[in-house]
């Protein structure tokens, strides 16, 4: 009993973490022309709940523009060929902002603007700050090195697979799915709360593998998922 609920406290911290875990790449903004005040910090913030953004800290500030956008950037300047440049926000304005022109109405705080899941923490070094209306750079963002406690459970290879392979329903009653639409090899594994395991199947490839959970108490159960040695944890609820 011991062994199990041990095996049990593991799953569940696995499970906890793939979904909490984080980890980014940061900078300070460096000011690209004198007459246009800018500081703080940012970054680019990857999680495995496949959720990721640019952030600028609380310490962010800059002075209004005519139309200031976001950028991620391959190069600190996305005038230059090869930025690959992708606008990420609209323009940036305060609350009470306007677009007064440097030096009024500033623009403080944190701000998020979410990224699409499929851009790579790593393919973009920089975030740029560029104002449209008289085509020139505010500041920019240098990224450093990923970094973070959780890093190491965020490999590109973990992500694709948390993000391929889903359960659905997520609560289910008599039956549910794990769609495997990339048909990965999965060997897959349903535990109950003691931490007995109570389905199993090996080497999956179907894009959507059925569980029948006829006979099987309601409560939580944790779905372990494995791929080669990819390894993922999900909670299912049986209604």
């Amino acid at each position: 009993m011991k062994t199990k609920l041990l095996f049990l406290a593991i799953l569940l911290a696995t499970s906890f973490q793939f979904v909490n875990a984080q980890c980014s790449r940061s900078g300070t903004f460096v000011q690209s022309d004198p007459m246009y005040s800018i500081s703080g910090t940012a970054n680019i913030t990857f999680t495995t709940s496949g959720a990721k953004n640019v952030i600028f800290e609380s310490d962010f500030a800059t002075v209004q523009g005519a139309d200031l956008r976001v950028y991620l950037s391959k190069t600190d300047d996305i005038a230059t060929t090869g930025s690959d440049a992708i606008q990420i926000s609209s323009q940036l304005i305060n609350d009470d902002g306007g677009i007064g022109g440097p030096g009024v109405s500033p623009i403080t705080g944190m701000m998020t603007f979410p990224i699409d899941s499929n851009i790579e923490l790593n393919d973009y070094d920089y975030v740029v700050i560029q104002c449209i209306a008289i085509n020139e750079r505010w500041g920019h963002v240098t990224l450093g090195s990923t970094g973070g406690p959780d890093c190491f459970v965020l490999s590109v290879d973990e992500n694709t697979l948390n993000q391929a392979v889903s359960l659905y329903p997520n609560p289910a009653n008599e039956k549910f799915e794990v769609r495997n639409d990339n048909q990965f090899p999965l060997s897959i594994a349903l535990y109950d709360i003691l931490g007995n395991k109570v389905k199993s199947v090996e080497n999956s490839q179907l894009k959507k593998q059925t569980f029948s959970l006829s006979g099987l108490n309601s409560g939580v159960y944790l779905v372990e998922i494995k791929s080669g040695d990819q390894r993922i944890v999900k909670k299912l609820i049986k209604s």
